[in-house]
């Protein structure tokens, strides 16, 4: 009767919805938590134990709080399309959705955090997690900001449903629940606006959403274009497939004993680390928090260390998170990848057989900072026509598009179009400029 029910909607110009409708539903058993399951009662003495079961243990809290946010908004009685758990990937992009909701006016994006402590939210907009113990504070720490990850996983959303034609003008706005029901959450007076407005409790998802659905909107949709959007959200949803390999126990590294190699390995982990802190200055800029909150300075030794070109790689590198991958893997393996490949890159049969060790290491070192002095040229184009536009960075290139650039070098607007990312729009709108970059980097 449901899918009778919803086949006639899909076809009807009507808004007759008045309650929430599922299109995905909360899963009781979800695949992840199985998987850890399965690890933890395998006895294999390959398998780091203890991080199976500190992940099970987070798995399992954040599998309730989300749990209790789907009741609240089953019972809302609002009219609304829900979808649990949305995978999606999109042009090199990743992103875990705990909740997509649609309404006649926007769709939601909504994260779920369920976490032990308190929340206080600063002035500059940081988040502290609060431990106290008889209201006497014990412990203090700054947690990653969740709103910087829901915007990021709001533009990856919104831009795979404009370039597909779904939607056009249709808002998609964002909010962070904490679905702990003894979590504080207290605000500075002067924390950012935006924060307090889309950082709510479990138990004010109901009225948050009917505040929203009270404002006006660009668009008012029709229940089939209601339906439409959800299922095209479902099409794109995929089940993330559950990776073992962070839980392999890890072995010693193999010695070299060639000094020559290790020689050459420590210039390339220079020209690493330049690019991995240039990039991480830049996002912090982005997102206005301190650089060490983007990446910690010992994760990102290990990332010079390691060099993961892989989303698996990167994530058995010690240090590193879930949410450190899922935000911005796709962009450190581009910068690693590059490094790797300019290293590898082989000169010519001739240069190879009459190039001596010191004309080599010149070469290298040469090429190494134009490939820097050109990153930071692209980066520093991307901010300023970011701000002209008022748009996201990611809007005009993403980084692992730039990586592309600075692999291929492109010349002309035809080598341009063959770099991943850059369409024939991009092409039009930035190209002319990016060309220029590329050739004043070369000094010609």
């Amino acid at each position: 009767m449901a899918f009778l029910k919803n086949v006639y909607h899909a076809l009807s110009n009507t808004r007759d919805m008045k309650e929430p409708e599922v299109y995905k539903a909360f899963q009781e058993k979800s695949p992840v938590i199985t998987e850890l399951t399965r690890l933890k009662e395998s006895g294999d003495p390959a398998i780091d134990q203890k991080k199976v079961e500190d992940h099970l243990k987070l798995f399992t809290i954040g599998h309730a709080g989300e749990k209790s946010v789907f009741f609240e908004l089953q019972n809302a009685m609002l009219p609304m399309v829900i979808l649990h758990d949305v995978y999606i990937q999109y042009k090199g992009y990743e992103a875990q959705l705990d909740f997509v909701i649609i309404t006649h006016k926007f769709i939601l994006v909504l994260e779920v955090k369920k976490m032990f402590g308190n929340i206080h939210v600063t002035e500059k907009g940081d988040f502290q997690r609060v431990i106290t113990n008889k209201n006497r504070i014990v412990n203090k720490e700054g947690i990653y900001s969740p709103v910087n990850q829901v915007e990021r996983h709001v533009g990856i959303l919104q831009n795979l449903l404009t370039d597909e034609g779904i939607i056009k003008r249709f808002p998609v706005k964002y909010a962070v629940t904490f679905a702990n029901s003894k979590t504080i959450l207290t605000m500075a007076k002067k924390a950012p606006k935006k924060i307090q407005q889309c950082v709510i409790r479990h138990d004010q998802i109901k009225p948050f959403i009917k505040r929203e659905l009270e404002q006006d909107s660009p668009s008012f949709l029709l229940d089939k274009e209601v339906y439409r959007i959800a299922d095209a959200v479902l099409k794109f949803s995929a089940e993330k497939p559950f990776n073992r390999e962070p839980y392999q126990r890890k072995g010693s590294p193999a010695p070299t004993d060639l000094p020559e190699e290790n020689e050459v390995l420590s210039e390339e982990k220079t020209h690493l680390k330049t690019a991995l802190l240039a990039f991480r200055h830049e996002r912090a800029t982005e997102v206005n928090t301190n650089p060490a909150l983007i990446i910690p300075d010992d994760v990102l030794h290990q990332l010079v260390k390691k060099k993961p070109v892989t989303i698996k790689e990167l994530a058995a590198v010690q240090g590193i998170d879930f949410e450190q991958v899922e935000q911005f893997g796709a962009d450190i393996t581009g910068i690693i990848q590059t490094a790797v490949d300019t290293r590898l890159s082989p000169p010519s049969t001739d240069e190879a057989i009459q190039e001596d060790p010191v004309h080599k290491a010149s070469r290298d070192q040469t090429r190494d900072q134009r490939i820097d002095t050109l990153r930071n040229a692209l980066m520093s184009f991307r901010t300023t026509r970011a701000k002209e536009l008022n748009a996201k960075a990611y809007y005009i290139f993403t980084n692992k598009t730039m990586e592309a650039i600075l692999l291929k070098a492109p010349k002309t607007m035809e080598e341009l179009l063959e770099v991943e990312g850059i369409g024939p729009k991009k092409a039009e709108e930035f190209g002319q400029e990016i060309l220029a970059i590329v050739r004043e980097s070369r000094g010609s």
